[in-house]
């Protein structure tokens, strides 16, 4: 319990702290070099706890306009968590359908080499090559897959959720891979084989449940990459999301609650995976 509190306190100074960066950093134009206020952060730090306190988020800057936080966080923040969840758990449904149940396809084989491939490339290229392979497909065909206006709807929406799902398919899938390789020589396998069991019952009985402890293991590094894109991608495509209130104001207040939204989310996310294959576990796997 004791641990638990700690950890909490820390995030919770954390992510405090690097939204005061913006506030406490400046350039010193005579010497050409960072300056650091740091005796703004008290005060800072001191009006966010009084706003926070007084039942408020504070507000942002949009423009020239002043927005409170609270009538604003609502829609962002649904945005956000739809395009994460949907993206990290269709990277993992993709990974263990292609990692495990189908591995035995030549096709999939093939495929494995692509996305290979692919894991060689950075995310943030991976991501620009697709915005431009959509501008192209709409140059061609007239066919509109993307939207940058803000209020875009579904079109702000899939193409997102299919960008933030790239990085975890690809890590999981070669994680999968590279694990099923090794546990399809183990001697339970074999054995399971020479009786003459079906594939896909060694697959469900043996092959996921020694796998899915690697999966729940690497399952913080795979959300980290979906939020760590999401902020590209909602810079990009202009996703009215919840990177809106750290990537719009130098502010503690709005970068501050952007950051705890953040947080939120990955929970959220983290959470539903956890769900999921507990209950494909429940109705797949004979305990």
């Amino acid at each position: 319990m004791l641990k638990a509190i700690q950890q909490v306190f820390f995030i919770f100074i954390l992510i405090l702290f690097l939204a005061a960066l913006p506030t406490i950093v400046g350039i010193n134009p005579a010497e050409k070099s960072l300056h650091w206020n740091w005796s703004s952060l008290p005060t800072a730090y001191g009006d966010f706890i009084e706003e926070i306190s007084s039942g408020s988020l504070g507000t942002y800057q949009v423009g020239s306009q002043q927005r409170q936080i609270a009538e604003d966080i609502g829609g962002h923040f649904t945005t956000s968590l739809l395009i994460i969840l949907s993206g990290v758990n269709l990277g993992v449904f993709i990974s263990l359908v292609l990692g495990i149940f189908l591995s035995r396809f030549k096709l999939i084989r093939l495929f494995n080499t692509l996305l290979n491939g692919l894991a060689a490339i950075p995310d943030f290229i991976i991501i620009i090559l697709s915005l431009i392979l959509a501008v192209k497909v709409y140059k061609i065909t007239g066919i509109r897959i993307i939207s940058l206006r803000s209020d875009g709807g579904a079109l702000n929406l899939w193409f997102p959720i299919v960008l933030v799902a790239i990085a975890p398919t690809l890590y999981l899938y070669k994680l999968i891979a590279v694990k099923y390789y090794q546990i399809s020589g183990e001697d339970y396998v074999r054995t399971a084989v020479a009786k003459g069991m079906r594939i896909n019952y060694i697959n469900f009985q043996h092959v996921y449940k020694n796998i899915e402890p690697f999966i729940l293991a690497e399952l913080t590094k795979v959300i980290s990459l979906a939020i760590g894109n999401l902020f590209i991608i909602e810079y990009l495509l202009n996703v009215s999301g919840i990177t809106k209130f750290i990537f719009l104001s130098k502010e503690l207040q709005p970068i501050a609650i952007g950051l705890f939204a953040m947080l939120i989310i990955s929970f959220v996310v983290y959470l539903s995976v956890r769900i999921g294959l507990y209950l494909f576990k429940r109705g797949f796997i004979y305990e």
